[in-house]
């Protein structure tokens, strides 16, 4: 038994007292805020996007006007690049370093518009307006061709619209009509929180958005407006700073059913730029008017072990004594099947919602299906069925397919490259290399491709516009499995003869890690290049194993219900939530879903 802070002694002084099992873990959810790299101009009320470690702002305030200057960052410092077309500030935005929209917001001397422009990496382009003008609105966070805007002012406003790349539509209204509220998520998965109700009521509620209306859910601990802002989905947020009045420090994060406390913002402030996910996050400028920026993250997650004890000493005559567990084995349940069995299929998105494309069935199919939680719908085809091939995408609205087999049984590898909106998909530019058997992690905007036949060791980047060969894998090899959820950090593993060994990229290197336990090929993974699973896989027959990596080693937990190779599965989702679907020979429709719960244990006092 492992102890953490206090007095415990030894394990016969805890006879006797007081133990309570918590149901959360004190050191998982601690959280840190760490300095970034400054912004070359500062300002406030700017619209950001992106994750940590590619993230854009643009607009806002400095000194005392509305602002043009746009700022992309790349993980370590800001670049100032090209200007909006229109100077605004208290606008908001969705989408990617490389592939934005931002809308809305206040000109000069205060003016509300309802014009858009698009950012394509390169350039702003003015696209189809809202149909209210507005500011100080929320609004999703993931992609630039799919996203809400929902609330903002003048005076306050309950309006929700939908766009998909071409045109805003009016869908479902908030509940609560309010202006200077946050949100992120998706078109079918989105949270709005925080605000103002009227010039003297601060909000702290919540609702979450399913695709078709939108339901209150758990009030924020400290109501508030003007707050930074990161999430994924209406089920994983973040939320920081803002006023309540005064300038605020506070960050919470929400799981779903309710918001914790969490590590404060080194510097107290409000209107700034937001983006990543509840795990890895970017908070930037902000009143009164900084460049600072602060990089969310949870640095202390991997040395919890389950079983040990958080000791905290009670200012009375005795110590409490609390136990906890971190993560337990896991479990899988069973979820909607496939509408069309199949195997060497491309996977996207997360548990509560993903994408499964192409494959083979007993001929090479286009058929693409998305996951809403529980089944699975038929949207449009890709432009070229393929098999055994790349894919990468955290969200199921977002996705890219890319290399693999166009011509089963002769094995025809192709370098075709489709990127999926949330609607179609479109070719882009292809890869340098062709071949099959490889795979990939990452966004659509930002992707690594990894190995392929024969045992190959190539790697190439995707920018959001093309692929470049970048540094190789230690050890060439085909039929890999990979995680990351971005083109800077991830892991691969397994593959080859089959193989157990592990390699994990920081976006310059490869390194050697911890082998598989169970070497194999053909198999899928989730997460990223500290919190990843492995699941399934080919040994000399199909496995139903499933490891868990923890950012330094790898556990076997529960095995998959159906043994089976050759599988997809979901991007985004760390080792603590999954979705693995398809695969085997012959091909099957089979969907499993990963859950592993912070689970509470006995203590006794033996």
């Amino acid at each position: 038994m492992t102890y953490g802070s206090g007095n415990s002694g030894n394990y016969k002084k805890l006879k006797g007292q007081n133990i309570q099992v918590l149901d959360t873990d004190p050191v998982v959810y601690a959280g840190a805020w760490a300095t970034g790299g400054a912004m070359n101009t500062a300002k406030r009320q700017h619209m950001g996007t992106g994750i940590q470690t590619a993230a854009i702002v643009a607009g806002g305030q400095t000194p005392d006007a509305a602002t043009a200057i746009a700022e992309v960052y790349n993980g370590t410092s800001w670049t100032e690049v090209n200007d909006l077309n229109t100077a605004r500030r208290l606008l908001a935005g969705s989408g990617t370093s490389t592939a934005t929209i931002t809308f809305g917001g206040l000109t000069e001397p205060g003016g509300v518009i309802a014009s858009n422009e698009s950012w394509n990496g390169t350039s702003w382009t003015e696209v189809g307006d809202l149909n209210t003008a507005r500011f100080t609105t929320g609004s999703t966070t993931t992609t630039s061709t799919a996203a809400l805007c929902f609330g903002g002012n003048p005076p306050n406003l309950a309006v929700n619209e939908s766009w998909n790349g071409t045109a805003w539509t009016e869908v479902g209204d908030l509940n609560t009509a309010r202006g200077q509220l946050s949100g992120c998520g998706t078109t079918t998965s989105a949270l709005a929180y925080s605000g103002l109700i009227s010039p003297n009521t601060n909000s702290a509620l919540s609702e979450s958005w399913d695709g078709s209306s939108w339901t209150e859910v758990g009030d924020m601990n400290t109501a508030r407006y003007e707050t930074g802002r990161a999430g994924e989905s209406n089920t994983s947020a973040l939320v920081f700073g803002g006023t309540t009045g005064s300038l605020q420090v506070l960050t919470e994060q929400w799981d779903g059913s309710s918001w914790t406390e969490v590590a404060d913002l080194g510097t107290a402030r409000s209107g700034m730029g937001g983006s990543g996910t509840k795990f890895l996050a970017l908070g930037s400028g902000g009143e009164p008017k900084v460049t600072t920026t602060e990089e969310w993250s949870f640095p202390s997650v991997t040395g919890v072990q389950e079983g040990q004890l958080w000791v905290k000493t009670a200012t009375g005559a005795s110590s409490v004594l609390k136990g906890y567990a971190a993560q337990g084995t896991g479990s899988w349940a069973s979820g909607g099947n496939l509408n069309t069995a199949r195997r060497g299929l491309g996977g996207a998105g997360v548990k509560t919602g993903a994408l499964a494309f192409s494959g083979f069935t007993t001929t090479l199919i286009a058929n693409t299906e998305a996951y809403n939680g529980s089944t699975w719908s038929e949207v449009n085809d890709v432009n070229t069925a393929r098999q055994l091939f790349g894919s990468a995408g955290t969200v199921n609205t977002a996705s890219l397919g890319f290399g693999g087999d166009t011509d089963p049984p002769n094995g025809t590898a192709t370098v075709n490259t489709e990127s999926w909106n949330g609607t179609s998909w479109t070719e882009v530019n292809n890869l340098n290399t062709a071949r099959v058997a490889l795979k990939g992690f990452g966004t659509s905007s930002l992707a690594i491709a990894a190995g392929g036949d024969p045992n190959s060791a190539l790697v190439e980047n995707w920018d959001g516009t093309s692929w470049t060969e970048i540094a190789e894998i230690n050890t060439g090899r085909q039929n890999i499995g990979a995680a990351g959820i971005s083109n800077t950090a991830g892991i691969v593993f397994g593959g080859g003869g089959p193989e157990g060994e592990a390699e994990t990229w920081n976006g310059t290197a490869w390194t050697e890690v911890g082998d598989l336990n169970t070497g194999r090929r053909s198999l899928s993974g989730s997460g990223d290049s500290s919190f990843a699973i492995a699941m399934g896989g080919i040994t000399t027959a199909d496995q139903a194993v499933v490891e868990s990596w923890n950012g330094s080693s790898w556990t076997e937990v529960a095995d998959l219900a159906t043994a089976r190779g050759d599988s997809s599965s979901s991007h985004g989702a760390g080792n603590t939530g999954a979705l693995f679907f398809g695969g085997d020979n012959p091909p099957i429709a089979n969907t499993e879903e990963w859950t592993v719960p912070f689970v509470t244990k006995t203590l006794g006092t033996d």
